[in-house]
């Protein structure tokens, strides 16, 4: 009887064992594949992160290239709208110095009609 207690608990030990092992070498196994599981997020997450921060630089380049545009057309217009306020200028100068009367009867009317406007605006109603 004891032998058979013995050879019960050696067959028990040896079960244990082979538990033992197989649950170890399961959890190694399932560790792996957590790892390379994780390896390939990253390696993806830094793809992924790598197109974003291109697109993004492509992006500023093409905001850059459209601001840089607009300014250059901003400047070409102040610089057309300046010469045509120099050119209007000389050519009212020009005005007044060959017809001084016309010019002092014209600035004198608008006055008067500015002041009647001004003057109607001002009344009570």
């Amino acid at each position: 009887m004891i032998k058979n207690i013995e050879r019960t608990r050696d067959g028990m030990d040896t079960l244990i064992d082979r538990a033992h092992d197989a649950v170890v070498d399961v959890a190694d196994r399932a560790e792996r594949g957590v790892e390379s599981t994780a390896k390939r997020v990253v390696k993806k997450a830094h793809g992924t992160g790598e197109r974003v921060r291109e697109r993004a630089d492509s992006a500023s380049r093409g905001a850059h290239r459209r601001v840089k545009s607009a300014a250059r057309a901003l400047d070409r217009g102040y610089t057309r709208a300046r010469d045509d306020l120099s050119r209007a200028t000389t050519a009212a100068a020009d005005y007044v110095a060959e017809n001084p009367g016309k010019s002092l009867l014209f600035a004198a009317s608008a006055g008067l009609v500015l002041g009647l406007l001004l003057r109607h605006r001002r009344s009570p109603a």
